[in-house]
């Protein structure tokens, strides 16, 4: 089972690299993104992130706006499922079809499973999405298939690397969206707080983007531990 998960996602990474056509961009931009976990009993959970991509450093030329909030329930320590919404201002111009802005309601549904494999500390999340894409002259939806294998090595007690890929596929015609790889090194600040810096790239059909990435994520227990 644990062989079948590793195998899976370089899978998928060779077809997205037979068919997603990368054009490149050399301009760098910034991808930031604060988040929060919290533990609401041992079997539920509330998440939220908010998400802000721009074109150009430090923040210039937005490309994206999104808020998710969702709720999780967590079958055991290595298993969990959610479901969230998400809304979000997005600029598709640099795409084929030259739309501007373009407004999204998303509903998710989600899966994590968690394990240990060489020493290191992977998860790979399963995602859902149907999204409710408002363009200036019509509403579409349009159904959404995500794959993320992440893995985190600590270093020491206060410094950790992190790093995944994650890929997305449309469903109403089965193709290749969009790929995001990420490479960084994480700082623990406390048991509650962490700061993730590095390097994201963030590929389309036709053209891909650096991103200087800053992450912060927030987490906390409000379980009564005496019980």
């Amino acid at each position: 089972m644990k062989t079948n998960l590793f195998i899976l996602p370089f899978t998928l990474l060779f077809q997205y690299l037979i068919f997603a056509q990368n054009l490149g961009e050399t301009t760098w931009g910034s991808w930031y993104e604060i988040t929060s976990s919290n533990r609401i009993t041992n079997a539920l959970s509330l998440s939220g992130s908010y998400t802000n991509w721009n074109y150009e450093l430090p923040r210039k030329n937005t490309h994206l706006h999104l808020g998710i909030v969702g709720i999780n329930y967590h079958f055991n320590k290595n298993i969990s499922a959610g479901v969230g919404y998400a809304y979000g201002d997005i600029d598709t111009s640099f795409e084929i079809n030259n739309t501007p802005d373009i407004l999204e309601h998303r509903i998710l549904e989600q899966v994590v499973l968690k394990h240990k494999l060489f020493k290191l500390n992977w998860s790979h999340r399963f995602k859902l999405e149907q999204r409710f894409l408002e363009y200036p002259t019509e509403d579409i939806l349009k159904h959404r298939l995500r794959y993320r294998l992440k893995g985190k090595q600590p270093l020491n007690k206060t410094l950790f690397l992190s790093f995944y890929d994650e890929i997305h596929f449309n469903l109403n015609e089965f193709d290749f969206q969009q790929n995001r790889a990420y490479l960084g090194l994480g700082i623990n600040i406390d048991n509650h707080t962490n700061i993730d810096l590095g390097y994201a790239r963030h590929s389309f059909k036709t053209k891909s983007f650096h991103r200087l990435s800053v992450q912060l994520n927030l987490k906390y227990d409000f379980r009564n531990k005496k019980s």
